[in-house]
């Protein structure tokens, strides 16, 4: 009988906080004014932007949970960019570890990476797992 490759209680806290931090984040993504530029212009002679989209950017308008999220999110992006976008493709466009596993191998091909030595992918759908429980990890810690 094999060995599950993390504990049950790591992964059902990845979930957890994954779902938590997904539904805030996703609203971020909905809630986006779709009107950048007022029909006004600015003394410089530019348009002005939207006063609704200033205040998206700003996120005045956000809850602190929701503000809270972005912020993490933010800073996980500028730190792993690897673990951001595998945290966006599961938690926001909905996609599975399969298909983000194939993403990710993909990826490394098309950039030239060289196979690590003694492997025949780059990731194993146990290595975007793990990807995933660090992002989670992470912005949990800095939420």
């Amino acid at each position: 009988m094999s060995q599950a490759p993390f504990p049950a209680a790591v992964i059902s806290e990845a979930v957890y906080w994954g779902r938590f931090l997904g539904e805030e984040w996703a609203r971020d993504f909905e809630e986006a004014p779709v009107k950048l530029h007022s029909s006004s212009l600015a003394p410089d002679g530019t348009r002005e932007w939207e006063r609704a989209f200033v205040d998206w950017v700003d996120g005045r308008n956000a809850d602190e949970a929701r503000q809270r999220t972005t912020k993490v999110m933010r800073k996980l992006r500028r730190v792993s960019p690897r673990a951001y976008e595998v945290l966006y493709r599961a938690m926001v466009q909905g996609e599975g570890f399969s298909t983000i596993t194939a993403w990710l191998n993909e990826r490394a091909i098309r950039n030239n990476i060289p196979l690590p030595a003694g492997k025949d992918v780059h990731y194993t759908q146990k290595d975007a797992v793990a990807i995933f429980i660090a992002g989670v990890s992470y912005c949990r810690f800095y939420w």
